[in-house]
């Protein structure tokens, strides 16, 4: 029996590209800046390092969004293995587990993520998406398994 080789990526829904982040950083910089110095000019000069630090948190902001916005889990179910690659920030992780081992269900203890299992491993999946698009993947991943 020859299996076919299937791919999911699950990831999160990020609603802006670093190009757009950019942009806003910069938009609304620049417009506290303006606000500021048009009060700096006034005489009210404590102003301008409440904006620095307004920036600084702004900045600080972007990098986090920034640094989780590719985040994502790849699920790869290959032949004789199923391979789980989990992407958080900086840190890549790879599991595989051997297909004629793997058991698939949802776990209702872990905010209902879908749970692959073997005799030594165990990984949970779906932490990304919300709970329509876990139950689709579980559904598609065990119907995947079976044939």
């Amino acid at each position: 029996m020859e299996t076919v080789s299937r791919s999911w990526v699950l990831r999160r829904n990020c609603a802006m590209t670093p190009r757009q982040l950019c942009t806003t950083f910069v938009a609304l910089g620049s417009v506290s800046l303006g606000v500021s110095l048009a009060w700096a000019f006034s005489g009210a000069w404590v102003v301008l390092p409440f904006v620095v630090l307004e920036w600084v948190v702004l900045a600080l902001a972007f990098l986090v969004y920034a640094r989780h916005a590719t985040d994502h889990e790849r699920v790869t179910l290959d032949g004789e293995s199923v391979c789980v690659e989990v992407v958080r920030g900086d840190r890549h992780d790879r599991h595989e587990i051997p297909r004629q081992w793997l058991r698939c269900s949802m776990d209702d203890g872990r905010q209902g993520l879908v749970r692959l299992a073997s005799q030594k491993r165990e990984v949970f999946v779906g932490q990304f998406v919300g709970q329509a698009s876990r139950t689709r993947f579980f559904e598609e991943f065990r119907h995947a398994l079976s044939c």
